[in-house]
């Protein structure tokens, strides 16, 4: 090629060197570079199979070779270069903002535009493709200055496709904001959203500003917004997992910042600023290596305990299904258990009654002690039929008025002479005249009254005294029902664990042998199932106990004697 068709400076050393390029070109192209390709790479790498990681690799590619070109355009002397490099650019710029907008919809929606917003996009860059030859992209190149004198298509139609597509990509990501709600992939998308944003209005910017003026040089700090743009992202990526690569995106975030610094070694001038930058560049190194050990050290310890939650939660399935058999089991061998049961209890009570005949007195005796050891073996298989009905959630019950001191005093009549066989006596003290009329359950609540009382004969020695008492608070809207014992008493460490299953007081054993633990646990949830509830007090061991059934008032007005 003759001297007269070369631009007005020497042939450029490896396609990117000349007298023409600026420092500044060659350090805000070299970071944006490297940045760029480096991080949307590994976004890529680390989500292969991911449509959006393959769409930002994509976008790393494009925006890359725009600043391949960029970079020997200021370099180059050839004009033929120049024109093609010149299209190229405007063909790139399009597709770069197109496919911003197909990221953040991809990430966003989780799939691909329709096909009517395809055609949308695919009619706005048709006539950038097709008239990319014509004068109206680059109408000519003065050979003084080699710049080529752009035309409709670069100078007006080229912005307005770039702001339409970022337009759209930030109305959809915003409907999508507004309807979903607060995850970790609602926050990554908002700084997704920042980041290509801020990228898109900075580099048209400071193009449009070049195109105004015709200064060139304006156009090259419209890069220096990709570090910005790689920092957005890697902190959605770090912060909250976005692409599933925290650790790595680190390390790419400190390796940018450190190319960042030490590339200013090549262009400060000075030996200050280069003694300035060499300081600088080793203390970025320093922190950037206890950041990269740190936040290693969190996301282990993060995925450990992420382990170990997912391994306890599937423990914890097999418990909750090791349970539910257990309380099948319970259920189905207490009904079998029952039935027996029931038989051997009516055969031996017709045997002492003498149905059968005359009973030898000694014989009769054992039969009795027969007969009472069936009975707890009974309550034991009906406690365990109600634990299996609670753990199932099959507790029914049927609520209706009634009156309570009524109740009460038909249970302690039934079980006076089970009390005095012991030498214990039993008391039924209402406090009030009136009728007590509350909604509750009858059966159960009978068979609450009737395990409270039966409670205190267990723990209460031979000639104590058990008092029960009715009474109603009208202001409280409560009626209480006290079982008030000269039993064993209950120390404080017992009384918070009294009602759990299984558990009885310390001193229980003492006394009685045979309980389950069950009987106060299953009154007080039958109580609370009812919209009552059972509380005791006790001043401690050997000073007796009072259990309270409370139960609320219907508000009625008492109707039986």
């Amino acid at each position: 090629m003759t001297a007269e068709l070369l631009c007005p400076w020497e042939s450029p050393v490896f396609l990117f060197f000349s007298s023409n390029v600026p420092s500044l070109v060659h350090y805000s192209h070299a970071v944006a570079f490297v940045t760029l390709l480096v991080f949307c790479s590994f976004i890529f790498f680390s989500n292969t199979r991911s449509l959006v990681g393959r769409l930002v690799f994509w976008f790393s590619i494009v925006l890359s070779l725009w600043i391949f070109i960029d970079v020997i355009l200021w370099s180059t002397n050839r004009p033929d270069l120049v024109m093609f490099g010149w299209s190229l650019q405007i063909l790139l710029e399009p597709i770069v903002y197109a496919l911003i907008f197909y990221i953040l919809y991809t990430y966003f929606r989780q799939s691909f535009p329709g096909i009517y917003l395809n055609i949308f996009i695919a009619l706005l860059l048709l006539p950038i493709i097709l008239l990319l030859p014509t004068s109206l992209t680059v109408v000519d190149l003065p050979l003084s200055y080699c710049e080529a004198t752009e035309g409709f298509l670069a100078s007006h139609y080229s912005y307005f496709v770039n702001l339409t597509l970022l337009g759209l990509a930030v109305i959809y990501s915003i409907i999508f904001i507004k309807q979903t709600r607060v995850t970790n992939k609602y926050r990554a998308g908002l700084y997704l959203l920042s980041a290509f944003t801020l990228f898109a209005l900075t580099f048209t910017g400071f193009n449009i500003v070049s195109t105004i003026t015709g200064d060139w040089t304006l156009s090259q700090y419209g890069l220096f917004s990709i570090p910005i743009f790689a920092l957005l992202l890697g902190y959605a990526i770090i912060e909250f997992n976005a692409f599933n690569g925290r650790q790595f995106s680190v390390k790419l975030i400190v390796l940018a910042l450190w190319l960042s610094v030490g590339s200013l070694l090549f262009i400060v001038q000075s030996d200050v600023g280069r003694i300035i930058t060499f300081f600088t560049l080793a203390f970025t190194i320093l922190t950037g290596y206890f950041l990269i050990k740190s936040v290693s050290k969190e996301i282990e310890q993060k995925r450990l305990a992420q382990s170990l939650a997912t391994e306890l939660a599937g423990v914890n399935m097999r418990l909750e299904r090791l349970d539910k058999m257990k309380s099948e089991f319970v259920s189905i061998a207490s009904h079998q258990l029952r039935s027996p049961l029931t038989s051997v209890r009516g055969y031996i009570s017709m045997i002492i009654e003498g149905s059968y005949g005359e009973v030898n007195p000694k014989v009769k005796e054992v039969l009795t002690h027969v007969s009472d050891a069936s009975r707890h073996m009974a309550l034991s298989i009906e406690d365990y039929l109600n634990v299996s009905r609670i753990e199932a959630g099959n507790m029914k019950y049927e609520i209706a008025d009634y009156d309570l001191k009524k109740l009460v005093k038909e249970v302690v009549v039934e079980l006076v002479p089970v009390a005095e066989k012991k030498g214990i006596k039993l008391e039924f003290k209402p406090a009030t005249e009136e009728c007590v009329a509350v909604k509750l359950d009858i059966g159960k609540s009978r068979q609450i009254v009737q395990n409270l009382i039966d409670n205190a004969l267990k723990y209460t020695k031979d000639t104590g005294t058990i008092t029960v008492v009715v009474r109603k608070d009208i202001q409280a809207k409560k009626a209480y029902v006290d079982v008030i014992d000269q039993g064993i008493g209950i120390s404080p460490e017992g009384l918070k664990t009294l009602f759990q299953k299984f558990e009885r007081a310390k001193n229980a054993n003492e006394i009685n042998v045979t309980g389950t633990g069950l009987g106060l646990y299953i009154a007080r949830t039958m109580a609370n199932g009812m919209g009552g509830d059972i509380t005791v007090a006790s001043e401690g061991e050997g000073k007796g106990s009072t259990f309270t059934f409370v139960m609320p008032l219907n508000g009625i007005e008492a109707k039986w004697n």
